[in-house]
C-alpha cells in the first residue's frame, strides 16, 4: 500500500491540515498529521492498525490517493488514457483549414516569411465533406463538431458557409447534431456572417487579443505593417452586443503580465467583458526565437509566473470561460486532441492529421480523405516521447506536453515539451483555493 506516483501532496494548507491530491483522478482529500504518518507507515509495509485506518485506506484507495502497487497504478493510468482518448465521446472532432492564406503577417508566426496562398479546391472539399460523413457513418457517431481553422478562415466565408450547411443537413438527416466554432483573427468578422453560421447549428468565435494596444499593434500587424488592435476589438464589441458567442484568447511572452492586465482593464472599462463568453491566456510558442526560449530556468519561472497571475486576475474578475469557473481542472488540462481517436485536422490539399500544429507540412498526416489507404499512426505519436517522463505526476494529463509546438520549435519528434515548474505553480494555485474555498472549516477525512 502507498501513494500513487499521480498524488501531489500540499502541505500545510493550515496548520496541521494537508491536502492529498490526485492528477489521475482530480480528486484532493485533507488529511492530518496522524494520517500522514499512516500512510508513511503503510508504504514501509505496515497493516491498518484498527477500524478507523482500514476505513481511511479504503477511502484513500478509492479516490485513487492510495494504490496497492505499481501495477495498480499502471492499471489506472491506462484506464484514464483510454478514456481520456474519446475526447468529447460520440463526437467527431475536425479542425478543418479552409486555407492556409492569412491578412496577416504576425511578427511570431513561423510562416510570416513564407506565407501560404493555398487553398481548398472544389474536389477537395467534396471529398472533404464525404470523408467526414464516412467515419461518422462508419464509428457510430451522432455529433459532428467542426473547427473552423486556417490560415484565416474568414477570407472563405462562403466556403464555411456552405460546408456548414451541407454538414448540418447531412447529420439532422442521420438524426445527430452539427455544431462549429471558428478561430479566428477577427479582421473580417462581421454580425451578419456570424448569424448566418448561427442558422446552421450552435457555435461560437474566438479570437485573439495579444495583450493591450500597444503591445498587440507590435506583434498582431497586416503585411503592410500596421497595427490591428482596434478593428479587431470593434468586431468583437459588435458581434458581443449583438449577442455572438465569442471569447477572447492571447498569447503571451513572459515579460508581458502588466500589457494583459492592461487588455482586461480595458475590457472591463468599455463593458465588453460581461458580454464574452469567456477569456483565457496561453503561454507563447516562440516559434522565431523571440526570447531564449523556456528551456532555461529563468524564463521559464517569469513564464509560469506570469500564468498564474493572469489566471488568478481572470478568476478575480469572472472572465474565466464557462467551463472553467467551476471548481475542476477537467476540461483545462489533459491529453489535447492530438490523442484523441476521433480528432483529425484536414489541411486544403485533402491531407489528414491528427495535430493543426503540423497541418499542411507533408509527411506527417495519416491519411487522405482520397485515399483508401489504412490510417496510420501519428508520426508525432509513434516514436512515444512522453516514455521519458518516467514518474512525473503530471503525466496523466500532459503526456508530453505540445508535441506539435515542440516540434515546430527543434524539428525533433522524440522530445517532450517539459512545462513541469508551470504545472506545480498552477496546480497548487488551483488546487489548495479549491480545497480551500469547499472546506472554510477542516473537513481532514472528506474525500472531494
Amino acid at each position: 500500500m502507498q501513494l500513487s506516483r499521480f498524488v501531489v501532496p500540499y502541505l500545510d494548507v493550515r496548520p496541521g491540515e494537508h491536502v492529498l491530491y490526485s492528477v489521475l483522478s482530480d480528486r484532493y482529500v485533507g488529511v492530518d498529521d496522524s494520517t500522514l504518518h499512516a500512510i508513511r507507515r503503510w508504504t514501509d509495509g505496515a497493516a491498518a492498525a484498527g477500524a478507523e485506518e482500514e476505513d481511511t485506506q479504503a477511502a484513500l484507495l478509492e479516490d485513487a490517493i492510495l494504490t496497492v502497487d505499481r501495477e495498480d497504478d499502471d492499471g489506472r493510468l491506462r484506464q484514464h488514457l483510454d478514456k481520456a482518448r474519446e475526447g468529447h465521446p460520440g463526437t467527431l472532432y475536425v479542425t478543418l483549414m479552409p486555407t492556409l492564406r492569412c491578412n496577416l503577417a504576425c511578427t511570431y508566426c513561423f510562416q510570416k516569411e513564407h506565407p501560404a496562398f493555398t487553398r481548398m479546391t472544389a474536389p477537395v472539399e467534396d471529398a472533404t465533406l464525404e470523408w467526414m460523413l464516412r467515419q461518422v457513418d462508419e464509428r457510430a457517431l451522432s455529433r459532428l463538431h467542426v473547427h473552423y481553422f486556417g490560415g484565416e478562415p474568414t477570407t472563405r466565408k462562403h466556403f464555411c458557409l456552405r460546408t456548414a450547411e451541407v454538414l448540418s443537413a447531412a447529420m439532422e438527416a442521420r438524426g445527430g447534431v452539427f455544431s462549429w466554432e471558428m478561430t479566428t483573427n477577427g479582421i473580417e468578422l462581421d454580425v451578419e456572417f456570424a448569424r448566418s453560421m448561427e442558422a446552421f447549428g450552435r457555435g461560437s468565435f474566438k479570437v485573439t487579443l495579444d495583450g493591450d494596444k500597444e503591445t498587440h499593434d507590435r506583434m498582431r500587424v497586416y503585411r503592410d505593417g500596421r497595427g490591428t488592435f482596434d478593428v479587431i476589438f470593434d468586431n468583437v464589441l459588435a458581434l458581443a452586443q449583438a449577442g455572438i458567442k465569442v471569447h477572447i484568447g492571447g498569447h503571451f511572452f513572459p515579460d508581458q503580465a502588466e500589457s494583459f492586465e492592461k487588455l482586461l482593464d480595458r475590457l472591463e472599462t468599455t463593458g465588453v467583458a460581461r458580454l464574452l463568453a469567456g477569456v483565457q491566456f496561453r503561454p507563447m510558442v516562440d516559434t522565431q526565437q523571440r526570447h531564449d526560449g523556456t528551456c532555461t530556468s529563468c524564463s521559464e519561472k517569469q513564464e509560469t509566473q506570469t500564468l498564474v497571475q493572469l489566471n488568478k486576475s481572470l478568476e478575480r474578475r469572472k472572465m474565466l470561460p464557462a467551463k472553467l469557473k467551476g471548481e475542476t481542472l477537467e476540461g483545462l488540462l489533459g491529453p489535447c486532441e492530438l490523442h484523441w481517436k476521433n480528432n483529425y485536422t484536414i489541411d486544403p490539399e485533402g491531407r489528414v492529421y491528427k495535430c493543426p500544429a503540423v497541418a499542411g507540412m507533408p509527411g506527417l498526416e495519416v491519411t487522405e480523405v482520397a485515399s483508401g489507404a489504412p490510417e496510420k499512426i501519428a508520426p508525432l505519436l509513434e516514436l512515444r516521447p512522453w516514455q521519458k517522463c518516467g514518474d512525473c505526476p503530471y503525466l496523466p494529463v500532459c503526456v508530453g506536453g505540445c508535441l506539435g509546438g515542440k516540434f515546430l520549435k527543434t524539428g525533433r519528434r522524440d522530445q517532450v515539451a517539459c512545462k513541469l515548474e508551470m504545472f506545480e505553480a498552477s496546480f497548487r494555485e488551483t488546487v489548495v483555493h479549491r480545497y480551500l474555498a469547499e472546506f472554510p472549516e477542516p473537513e481532514w477525512t472528506e474525500a472531494a
